[in-house]
């Protein structure tokens, strides 16, 4: 216990002395991490009351069915936690340096799981917990809770809510090394993989909202019984007993809402004793496990076999180009948490593009339809903005400590920033395009003569990609941490967090550029008055100024950090 507390004590102080380093970097990363944090969390308690307000007070759709929407919500919540942490954990647990030194210390094997777990949790799960408490507070303000109740269902539900995902992620990468072992990892990722979508389109299956709806307009008020109908295994999911617990507490009947509080406490602290004895039986065997699949790949037979993009292949491209083009493969593919983490975007973006092919613009209302088209450009651009930050920024952080090979090379460094720009440029671009062109299509079909907003979809999808690839890799090399192994962690740093608020800004600004030609283009359709090009032409000029100044930016931070000695 002795050797545990001291291991903390000692990275409570590294933690401290990095946060608070007296230089202008970190107090520009600081300060750009509290606008972020507070921005946020603003926003949230502002969204989570209003949304609450309205929907209790002008849909009057009652507090069963609120809370059972609240349910769904609570359940996309966890399995949001639940794959973050798998994919942090590998990191964390298995391949963080501070791991290896540790091994080699006289420090047992558990108390180096238990400092990994609660380091993973953390770091992982802090955001999305700050994010979670602000849309508590603002949905509990709305109730009229005293601060003494948000501190109860803060330490005695939301955080065993949060803690119990995380440790049904450790259970899950902890089995999948010991089925990997066998199978492989690749094949093992992509059956959990679809285990977990199958899992989501089952909860929606048989918790159909529209379902939920009937039955409720049927027997209310007296709708409590519904909660014990709930099918298959849904009644036993922890968002159900979160969801049922806030209901209960919503109708001041705290008799029937404590045992479902009660039972997601037992059953978390029964999931993390597993978590513990499964760590104690397998943690040290399962780490070693990914020394074997490392040389397996890096086994003589494997070096024999040509790969896709084997460097003894020749193509047509410069040498210099073609090896940087091939190192920046490897580089991405060699990290599993990259391309995890890179089909699980590109499968949430499927999902937004095809939930935006259903969706009924009946009404005609120039208010609905700018604003609707507004939200859904602005979740467009959010969704380019996090790919940015998370594939582009950490890029030239993980070159790591051999970054000195290029800088010492006979090699033009703006060859290595111009192929970074360029790869970052295709991977956003291609998605950006994809939901430009899904987000404008409904709207382009009320009317096939005027099909302005496709156009407009293209230009907005190509200035927005290169100016936010532009920016996240510029700042990415100023904020460049070249002995951090790991891409989650680079991409969750306080560089990435000012970057973010950077795009966040800039992002806002094209949306109130935009606002009013697009009003004015949704009125002409609605009262069939000829529509005005030269509405567009001020605000599509700034709008490229805008970007392209922002693009030139990162372009001049990027190529500058690159001549800093390393």
């Amino acid at each position: 216990m002795r050797t545990f507390v001291h291991i903390l004590k000692y990275k409570l102080i590294s933690f401290i002395k990095n946060t608070f380093s007296p230089r202008f970097v970190t107090a520009v990363r600081g300060l750009g991490s509290l606008l972020v944090f507070s921005g946020f969390s603003m926003v949230a308690y502002a969204l989570s009351y209003e949304i609450t307000k309205y929907i209790l007070e002008h849909t009057r759709i009652g507090l069963f069915l609120f809370h059972r929407f609240v349910s769904m919500m609570l359940f996309v919540f966890f399995m949001a936690v639940n794959m973050g942490n798998i994919i942090v954990s590998y990191a964390t647990l298995y391949k963080s340096t501070e791991v290896n030194f540790l091994f080699t210390k006289p420090v047992t094997f558990m108390q180096i799981f238990v400092l990994k777990f609660f380091d993973n949790f953390l770091y992982s799960s802090t955001t999305l917990f700050l994010v979670a408490f602000m849309v508590l507070l603002g949905y509990g303000t709305y109730f009229g809770y005293p601060w003494f109740t948000f501190l109860a269902v803060l330490l005695f539900v939301l955080v065993p809510f949060m803690f119990l995902s995380a440790c049904l992620a450790v259970l899950v990468l902890m089995s999948l090394m010991k089925i990997a072992s066998k199978i492989g990892f690749r094949k093992v990722m992509m059956l959990v993989a679809t285990a977990y979508a199958a899992l989501v389109f089952i909860f929606f299956k048989l918790s159909n909202p529209i379902d939920l709806v009937r039955k409720v307009n049927v027997h209310y008020p007296n709708v409590d019984f519904l909660s014990r109908e709930d099918p298959g295994f849904i009644k036993f999911l922890p968002n159900n007993w979160v969801a049922d617990f806030l209901y209960y507490l919503a109708k001041g009947d705290l008799v029937h809402g404590i045992p479902y509080a009660v039972s997601l406490l037992l059953v978390t602290a029964a999931v993390f004793a597993l978590v513990l004895f499964i760590a104690h039986r397998f943690y040290y065997r399962s780490w070693l496990a990914t020394f074997e699949f490392s040389a397996i790949g890096n086994s003589v037979e494997a070096g024999r076999r040509m790969k896709r993009f084997d460097f003894r292949k020749n193509s047509i491209l410069p040498s210099q180009i073609e090896s940087l083009l091939k190192k920046e493969y490897f580089q991405f593919f060699r990290e599993p948490s990259q391309w995890i983490h890179l089909i699980l975007m590109i499968v949430l973006v499927a999902i937004f593009v095809l939930s935006i092919q259903n969706l009924n613009l009946s009404l005609r209302v120039t208010s609905v339809h700018t604003m609707t088209y507004l939200v859904l450009y602005a979740f467009g651009g959010f969704l380019s903005c996090s790919l940015a930050l998370r594939f582009v920024f950490p890029s030239i952080s993980l070159e790591g400590m051999a970054f000195w090979a290029q800088l010492s090379a006979p090699l033009n460094l703006r060859r290595v920033y111009v192929t970074k720009l360029l790869i970052g440029v295709a991977v956003v671009l291609a998605i950006g395009l994809l939901v430009g062109l899904a987000t404008n299509e409904p709207f382009v079909r009320m009317t096939e003569r005027r099909p302005l907003l496709r156009y407009f979809g293209v230009y907005s999808s190509i200035l927005v990609s290169v100016t936010l690839v532009a920016v996240n890799l510029g700042f990415g090399g100023y904020f460049s941490n070249f002995q951090e192994k790991n891409p989650i962690r680079v991409a969750s740093s306080q560089g990435a967090t000012l970057t973010f608020l950077v795009s966040l800004i800039y992002l806002v600004a094209i949306v109130s550029v935009i606002s009013a030609p697009l009003m004015k283009y949704f009125e002409s359709l609605f009262v069939f008055l000829p529509f005005d090009f030269r509405v567009i032409i001020v605000p599509g000029t700034v709008f490229g100024v805008i970007s392209m100044s922002l693009t030139a930016f990162g372009l001049v931070v990027g190529l500058r950090s690159l001549q800093r000695d390393f």
